[in-house]
């Protein structure tokens, strides 16, 4: 048996005409979190692992680069390192 089958939460249900049944209850997928600070994303949302067809991408994380990955204040540092590395190259 799989550790996440094994440990996943679990409910009792009265199934009709029958005894009652448990039932495994579905794990939520966690918050999408910075790569760089470890913050979680604002503009991410989460899901259910069950549902296998879920929001659109372009609901779930932000249209920019890097959007899911990096939060805006590490893109934004990131974005300010890259650019004065590159005026004092010239």
């Amino acid at each position: 048996m799989k550790p996440s089958t094994r440990f996943a939460k679990k409910t009792w249900r009265k199934v009709p005409k029958r005894n009652s049944v448990e039932l495994k209850l579905p794990n939520k997928i966690g918050y999408t979190r910075c790569a760089i600070c470890k913050e979680i994303i604002s503009s991410s949302k989460r899901s259910l692992v069950k549902d296998k067809t879920g929001p659109a991408k372009s609901t779930i994380r932000a249209n920019r680069p890097y959007g899911g990955y990096l939060c805006a204040n590490c893109l934004k540092d990131r974005i300010i390192k890259q650019t004065k590395a590159l005026s004092t190259e010239k």
